[in-house]
C-alpha cells in the first residue's frame, strides 16, 4: 500500500507540485500573478494558484500537458501498480465520479486511492479533447452542491475539488474543458492515477479483489469503486471513424483544425443531450472550433433523425427548455436543419454514408451508451447499497468488496426527488447534480480498510 496515506488539501500533492514547479520555471503566468495579488480572498494559496492557471489558457494548456506526462510515465506507473494490497482502494475510471470519490475520501482522512484509466488521457467524457467542444446543461454559478432550481447552488459542483469550474469561466454555460480541468486537478491532488490501464476482470471474495489488467501484472485491492461512467457508445459497431462517427469521435474532431472542412450534408442520429450538442456544433453555435471560419467551415444541410423531437420552431420553443432553445430558430422553413421523426441506421460507403437512400458526407451517431465489459463486474452482480439513513447512494457487488457509483449505477429516484419534480425528467437519472452528492456520501461513510 502507498506510504502516502493522508493529504493536507491545502498543500500540493506530488503531481500538483510538479506542474506548479514546471510553470514557475517557465515564468509565472499572468493568471497566477493576478491571483497572487488576491490570495487572501481564497481558502488557501493552492486554490489561488490553481485558479490563476485555470484562467490563463496558455498556462492551462501547459498544466494539462504536464499532468498527462506525469500520469503516463511508465516507471511511476509500475511503482503505483506494485504498491497494491488489500489495504488499498482501486477506482476503475477517471471521470467526474472518480474525482468526487477520491477527493471526499482523502479529505475524510483515508489513503489516496489508485485510479485506473484505460485511455491515455484522464478525466472521462469531459476530457475527450483538450479544446472546448460542447457546453454543459446547467448555468454557470458559484456555490455549493444543490438541486435544480436552487439559485445559490452550482449544479456542476465537484465535492472536495481544489477549485470549482464555476469559478474559472465567465460564460453562462461552462464548456467540457472547464469541468475536465477541475476533475483532473482533483485526481492529481487526491489520487494515484495510472493511464492506459484496461481492466479485464475482477475476482475474489469479501476479503479482497484480484484485478487483471491488459498487458500488465495483476494487482490486488481491498475495495473496488466501479466509476466507469456512461460506458461505450451503443452504435460504435456501425461507426467506421471516417464518414460515420460516434459522439466522442465527433467531439474529438471538433477539437482539431478545420473540423467541418469539406462537409456539405450531415446527419445526426439521436435526440438526447449528445445529439443536441452535435447539432449545435454543426450549426456553429457550440464552442468555437480551432481555426474555423464561418465562410469556409459550414454545413449546407443537417438532417436530424430523432423520433421524439419537435420539428418546427414554434413547437421547439414550447417543448424544449434550457440552453438548447437556440437550436429552434434553425427549424424554420427553408433553414438548414430538418428533424426527421424516425429511427435510422447508417451504412458506410467509400467516402460517404447512406441513410434511407440519402447520402451524407458525415453521420454522427448519438444513440446512447452501454456498459463496458469487465468480467465479474457486470450489472447483474450488483444490488442497492444504502447508508445508515437508508439512502441508496451506490450499488454493491453481491460477492466482492466492490461498489458501483455514478450514472451506470442506475440509482433510483427518491420520494423527495419525485415530490420535487426531479424524476419528471428521465435524463435526471444520470444528472451530476443528483449523483455527485450520493458518491460523496458513500466516500464519507464507508468504513476504513484494514492496513496490510
Amino acid at each position: 500500500m502507498s506510504d502516502q496515506l493522508l493529504v493536507d488539501p491545502a498543500e500540493p500533492a506530488a503531481p500538483i507540485q510538479a506542474l506548479l514547479t514546471a510553470l514557475l520555471l517557465r515564468g509565472a503566468s499572468e493568471g497566477m500573478q493576478a491571483m497572487a495579488e488576491r490570495e487572501t480572498e481564497f481558502p488557501n494559496r493552492l486554490a489561488a494558484q490553481l485558479t490563476g492557471i485555470a484562467l490563463d489558457p496558455t498556462a492551462r494548456g501547459h498544466a494539462d500537458d504536464i499532468l498527462d506526462g506525469y500520469w503516463s510515465d511508465e516507471q511511476r506507473q509500475q511503482q503505483m501498480l506494485r504498491a497494491d494490497g488489500t489495504g488499498r482502494e482501486v477506482i476503475i475510471g477517471s471521470g467526474f465520479h472518480a474525482a468526487v470519490y477520491a477527493a471526499v475520501r482523502v479529505r475524510s482522512g483515508h489513503p489516496r486511492p489508485l485510479v485506473l484509466e484505460r485511455d491515455a488521457r484522464a478525466g472521462g467524457t469531459f476530457a475527450m479533447t483538450a479544446r472546448p467542444t460542447f457546453y454543459l446543461n446547467s448555468r454557470n454559478r458559484a456555490g455549493g452542491a444543490g438541486l435544480a432550481g436552487d439559485q445559490q447552488a452550482a449544479l456542476n459542483y465537484l465535492p472536495g475539488a481544489p477549485i470549482q469550474a464555476a469559478n474559472v469561466g465567465m460564460r453562462e454555460y461552462q464548456t467540457n474543458t472547464d469541468i475536465a480541468f477541475v476533475i483532473r486537478l482533483a485526481l492529481a491532488q487526491f489520487a494515484d492515477v495510472v493511464t492506459n490501464a484496461t481492466v479485464r476482470s475482477a475476482t475474489g471474495d469479501r476479503t479482497g479483489v484480484r484485478i487483471e489488467l491488459d498487458g500488465r501484472s495483476p494487482l490486488s485491492a481491498g475495495r473496488v469503486i466501479d466509476a466507469r461512467g456512461l460506458g461505450d457508445p451503443i452504435s460504435q459497431d456501425v461507426a467506421d471513424g471516417r464518414s460515420i462517427l460516434t459522439f466522442a469521435q465527433f467531439m474529438a474532431r471538433m477539437g482539431g483544425m478545420w473540423p467541418l472542412r469539406g462537409l456539405r450534408r450531415a446527419a445526426v442520429i439521436g435526440g438526447g443531450d449528445s445529439g443536441k450538442c452535435a447539432v449545435e456544433s454543426l450549426l456553429g453555435i457550440g464552442p468555437q472550433p480551432l481555426m474555423a471560419a464561418a465562410a469556409l467551415d459550414s454545413v449546407e444541410r443537417i438532417d436530424w433523425y430523432a423520433e421524439d423531437l419537435p420539428d418546427t420552431c414554434d413547437e421547439w420553443q414550447q417543448q424544449i427548455r434550457g440552453r438548447y432553445q437556440a437550436i429552434g430558430r434553425y427549424l424554420r422553413p427553408d433553414r438548414l436543419l430538418t428533424v426527421m421523426r424516425r429511427r435510422a441506421r447508417p451504412i458506410a460507403l467509400p467516402g460517404a454514408a447512406l441513410i434511407d437512400g440519402r447520402t451524407y458526407d458525415l453521420v454522427i451517431v448519438c444513440t446512447g451508451n452501454r456498459e463496458t465489459d469487465i468480467d465479474g463486474l457486470g450489472d447483474g452482480f450488483f444490488d442497492e447499497y444504502r447508508t445508515a439513513d437508508q439512502a441508496v447512494v451506490a450499488r454493491e457487488h453481491y460477492n466482492l468488496p466492490a461498489l458501483r457509483v455514478g450514472p451506470h449505477a442506475r440509482l433510483p429516484f427518491t420520494r423527495q426527488e419525485r415530490d420535487d419534480g426531479i424524476a419528471d425528467i428521465p435524463q435526471n437519472a444520470v444528472a451530476m447534480f443528483r449523483t455527485a452528492p450520493k458518491t460523496a456520501a458513500l466516500a464519507a461513510t464507508l468504513p476504513a480498510l484494514p492496513r496490510d
